[in-house]
């Protein structure tokens, strides 16, 4: 009997080792999708900062603006748009265009 439950005890342990180890390489998996996921977030906004500063696709970053003026509902996220081409109320300027 006391090898029995010698025997449970170690799979027990074996079976609690291994779920640390499966919730260790979840979280790792996790960490790794996020950031994944902000890498991509990031290179698509750089390139849509890119294209409006390129003048190129006016058309593109304006449907765009348009888009974040009903997707922002936030006072600071409007704010700190300010001053850029993609401020809700921006209108390119003959000069931007340069």
């Amino acid at each position: 009997m006391d090898d029995l439950e010698r025997r449970l005890e170690l799979a027990r342990v074996r079976e609690r080792n291994a779920r640390a180890r499966v919730a260790r390489l979840r979280r790792s998996l996790d960490r790794s999708n996020r950031r994944t996921a902000n890498q991509v977030k990031f290179t698509l906004g750089a390139a849509m900062l890119a294209l409006a500063e390129s003048g190129r696709g006016d058309a593109m970053v304006d449907a765009f603006r348009r888009w974040l003026d009903v997707y922002l509902s936030r006072d600071q996220d409007r704010a700190i748009l300010v001053g850029t081409l993609f401020e809700p109320n921006h209108r390119r300027s003959v000069n931007d265009a340069a």
